[in-house]
């Protein structure tokens, strides 16, 4: 290993970590990989290495194909749904927003649907733009192969997804009278900000208690926010931007409880996504580490003087 192996993948690991992830669908799992690919290649003699890029993510890529053949029987036998973990924006500081459109829960699930070889070619040409020579090496298949592959899974994902940009000022503002109407004794008022079709998965993973089955319908989705808003006692709140969205985290205590994601509309909230696992809320552990680097910060500014004063009354009288 040479100094500059070690240049060379620090320069190239934020892209890496970015195709990892979408391979995946898991931060840790992406991190564990980078790490053998960093012993791999610095083992490489320097005047072998070529296109440090090229080498480095065909080594990513082929450890991601080996650990999704391996993961998909566990995935499989997952107590009740499994999302992916989050990733915050922050990860995603290098990519432009066409790029961070593809690490929102929807379509991240939507992968979930495609063979490992499937996903690489997919991923490796529709967001980091690899012509079908490269992905042909990187994968063992043919360049001709290859772009049938893409060309099917594009087909297949195209019926389901729509792509959205990231959520701004208007998105926040509806976020903000929806989470205060979470906090309220009006049921209506909350299934009015949900969209009719509304969806909410909840990931526990047989590890804590968590709805084993999708939440469908604007009024399933109210009546079960109200129902367990309350419980396990006091939480503190925070808002952070992951996905390409907002999410909101809350600890008792020290730990993280609970992790919940949005899907937001124009005028309505369409999804949302809950992360109970608490293997899959590690990465959101130090609540003060976070704070410091700028990751959450607390609801109550996220939210607003307006909503924030509403929440509060409504709790106050509820």
């Amino acid at each position: 290993m040479s100094a500059n192996h070690l240049q060379l993948y620090t320069e190239t690991r934020p892209r890496l970590l970015s195709l990892a992830y979408r391979m995946t669908g898991s931060l840790s799992d992406s991190e564990d990989i980078l790490q053998d690919a960093w012993l791999r290649f610095s083992q490489v003699p320097a005047e072998k290495v070529g296109s440090a890029a090229a080498l480095l993510t065909t080594i990513v890529t082929r450890l991601c194909l080996d650990l999704l053949r391996s993961a998909r029987k566990k995935r499989e036998l997952y107590v009740g749904p499994w999302l992916p973990e989050p990733m915050p924006d922050l990860y995603l500081a290098h990519e432009d927003p066409a790029q961070r459109e593809s690490v929102s829960y929807a379509f991240l699930l939507l992968l979930e649907k495609l063979g490992p070889v499937e996903r690489a070619v997919f991923v490796l040409r529709e967001i980091f733009d690899y012509d079908y020579a490269e992905i042909a090496t990187i994968v063992r298949k043919s360049g001709e192969h290859c772009r049938q592959i893409f060309h099917r899974a594009k087909k297949a994902l195209r019926k389901e997804y729509t792509a959205r940009p990231a959520p701004g000022a208007r998105e926040q503002q509806l976020l903000a009278a929806f989470l205060a109407a979470c906090t309220g004794n009006d049921l209506q008022k909350l299934v009015g900000m949900l969209r009719d079709d509304a969806v909410m998965l909840n990931d526990g993973g047989g590890k804590v208690t968590a709805s084993s089955i999708p939440i469908r319908g604007a009024g399933r989705v109210a009546k079960f926010i109200f129902a367990v808003r309350d419980r396990d006692g006091k939480k503190s709140y925070y808002a952070l931007r992951l996905n390409n969205t907002f999410g909101v985290l809350s600890y008792t205590g020290e730990a993280p409880y609970a992790l919940q994601l949005f899907e937001l509309g124009a005028n309505a909230v369409q999804g949302s996504y809950v992360i109970r696992n608490p293997d899959k809320l590690k990465a959101l552990s130090d609540r003060q580490a976070l704070l410091r680097a700028g990751i959450i910060e607390p609801l109550t500014r996220f939210m607003g003087l307006k909503a924030t004063v509403l929440m509060l009354w409504r709790q106050l009288w509820r």
